[in-house]
């Protein structure tokens, strides 16, 4: 098999990985000493060859503070991508949240600790759903077993059914950690609690590595919901359009070509086939807008102000605010704003269906503010989901009428009116943020001042 179980390595040569995607409260971690006291080591962690840790990071310092001196491990026989690797860690951690029944068939009277039983051992009950098995069978067909269960005496699984079942299903064996008959329901209460919030800061922290998360438009087929069914129907051609966040361009030029005043920015614009940024367009988008801005007499901004897909894009709730205060600072006093965003209620459905894209994400891992992570081409990305509730209280923070659109599949969208007035401090730091984004190596064009300087007097800001 590609990995091995070793019931006893050494607690002294594991070693933490540069990310860790959890984080734990010092209560929680108090009560995951004590279960360890108590209970023992009776889940496996995963390790590299060299000792690096997978999964297991929290347990791992718990079992160095109660002075634990070996563990058991499952070890991957192969260096394995850094994708693989969280998806190890979140699939570990998740599926403490069972979702299926299994049992096994043969009583483990009189036994304590680890054993292994076969495929035809272990009952169905209720079988888990249908995204849980897709994701933890992936990983084990592509690096082999990474899991265990814990049951009772007589083969009640206490934890980690959902993984039972995919071994069931893929005719292996699996190891399984009997616990002593007088500690099974003290066991229960403290298997049932939450040791960690996700937590994705220290993986995703540059806000260019978002660029990956742009709509896939080409030009030939240009399509968009929030425009079509929100902006176009209301748009005539002496309004002025903003797009802020415009991905590749495509949609503005089209609306351009058919002679609206339409305008867009897109501070990671690209070079055409390329992956490098195309710093002189993005500078020109700029030059583009302080003119524009520079021309609109008697007008505190643009009449429509449109942001498809981007506030899910986001790496976290200060650039969310920035992209918010920015559309607000650029947004006519009589002006509409419009927005299209990922739609929290639908992704379980969406992660449930039944289709076989190796690509396609079936299980999404949120943090405390709904954002998910994925890897598109390599690289860690981030997305955020809102539902209609919660984009509602957040859009109120900018608009004093919010409007929730009726969603669509997995997008919501929203209108709002009557921008609210904002401090100067907010918007400058806001904007001076969003016309001077970072790039690799820490490169800013530092050609903004003269936008910044015209959005803020078009505000009443001298």
């Amino acid at each position: 098999m590609p990995t091995t179980f070793i019931k006893s390595y050494p607690v002294s040569r594991l070693k933490s990985a540069d990310y860790n995607p959890r984080r734990i409260t010092p209560e929680r971690f108090e009560d995951l000493k004590h279960s360890l006291s108590t209970f023992g080591v009776c889940k496996p962690v995963i390790v590299n060859q060299d000792g690096t840790l997978v999964a297991g990071h929290q347990r791992t310092k718990a079992m160095t503070a109660v002075g634990i001196e070996e563990t058991p491990v499952f070890l991957l026989d192969k260096k394995i991508s850094l994708h693989d690797e969280i998806r190890y860690n979140l699939m570990h951690n998740s599926i403490e949240t069972e979702t299926g029944i299994c049992k096994i068939k043969a009583t483990a009277k009189n036994c304590v600790g680890f054993m292994q039983v076969e495929h035809f051992e272990i009952e169905v009950i209720k079988k888990p759903k249908a995204s849980y098995v897709k994701e933890i069978c992936q990983l084990i067909n592509k690096n082999g077993d990474f899991g265990s269960c814990i049951i009772d005496s007589d083969g009640n699984i206490l934890h980690n059914s959902d993984y039972a079942f995919c071994v069931h299903l893929l005719k292996r064996a699996l190891w399984v950690y009997v616990m002593p008959d007088g500690l099974v329901e003290e066991f229960k209460r403290y298997i049932n609690y939450d040791y960690g919030a996700y937590y994705y800061d220290e993986i995703c922290n540059k806000s260019y590595v978002q660029t990956h998360c742009q709509m896939s438009r080409d030009g030939k087929s240009i399509h968009s919901r929030l425009y079509e069914n929100y902006v176009l129907p209301n748009l005539s051609p002496d309004k002025t359009i903003m797009d802020f966040g415009a991905g590749k361009m495509f949609y503005i030029q089209n609306l351009q070509k058919k002679g609206l005043k339409a305008l867009g920015y897109e501070p990671y614009f690209k070079h055409i086939g390329k992956e490098t940024f195309d710093i002189g367009a993005i500078v020109g988008h700029i030059t583009a807008l302080e003119k524009q801005v520079k021309r609109m007499p008697g007008k505190s901004g643009f009449d429509a102000v449109v942001l498809d897909s981007v506030i899910n894009s986001v790496i976290n709730n200060e650039f969310e605010d920035f992209v918010l205060t920015t559309c607000n600072a650029l947004l006519d006093a009589d002006g509409t704003f419009y927005t299209g965003t990922r739609n929290l209620e639908a992704i379980e459905a969406q992660c449930n269906l039944e289709k076989k894209r190796e690509h396609r994400r079936f299980i999404e891992f949120f943090d405390a503010d709904n954002y998910s992570i994925t890897f598109r081409k390599g690289v860690v990305t981030k997305q955020k989901f809102h539902n209609k509730a919660s984009l509602r209280t957040l859009l109120e923070k900018y608009f004093d009428e919010v409007t929730i659109g009726k969603e669509n599949g997995t997008q919501l969208f929203a209108v709002c009116r009557q921008p609210k007035k904002l401090e100067e401090a907010r918007y400058r730091q806001a904007l001076e943020t969003e016309f001077n984004m970072e790039y690799p190596n820490g490169f800013k064009h530092n050609k903004h001042e003269k936008l910044v300087r015209a959005i803020l007097e078009m505000n009443g800001f001298k």
